[in-house]
């Protein structure tokens, strides 16, 4: 037998050992946080200054160990928008959205279809539910709500 496969052999081995004196919550799923789960996002971006129609976005996003993650659209296409970020024990996050643009005239400064942006958002989280906006450009605020 390869040394190889005695290491990985070995390795599993001592990680049997270990876990079979762990206590029953060590051997099991790891404990969730407060924030932890599936969450409903929407996000209402108002007029921009420019004239920029306003807009609503619903999408889902999940949150592991304090780290969100949500997704609307489809990757490479226009409108594909993501919201990421680590929530605070406090519930506080400053939260990443990045995107494509899509139609022109939702944009501010009419950007070109496909034109990528990213922008920061303050959010606040309790255990349910929580609250964010938009920090630059343009008024948008986010609700989550926890499902």
């Amino acid at each position: 037998m390869p040394a190889i496969h005695l290491r990985r052999g070995a390795r599993a081995a001592v990680l049997a050992a270990a876990f079979a004196g762990a206590s029953p919550c060590m051997q099991g799923a790891r404990a969730t946080g407060k924030f932890d789960g599936t969450w409903s996002v929407t996000l209402t971006c108002q007029t921009g200054p420019d004239g920029a129609y306003s807009y609503t976005f619903h999408f889902p996003a999940t949150v592991v160990d304090g780290v969100l993650h949500g997704e609307r659209g489809n990757k490479g296409r226009g409108g594909w928008f993501t919201l990421d970020g680590k929530i605070e024990p406090d519930g506080g996050s400053t939260l990443i959205g990045q995107g494509l643009t899509s139609a022109p005239g939702y944009t501010v400064g009419h950007m070109d279809p496909l034109t990528p942006y990213e922008y920061n958002v303050s959010a606040h989280f309790d255990a349910a539910s929580g609250t964010g906006s938009r920090t630059t450009t343009r008024q948008c605020d986010f609700v989550f709500v926890k499902q």
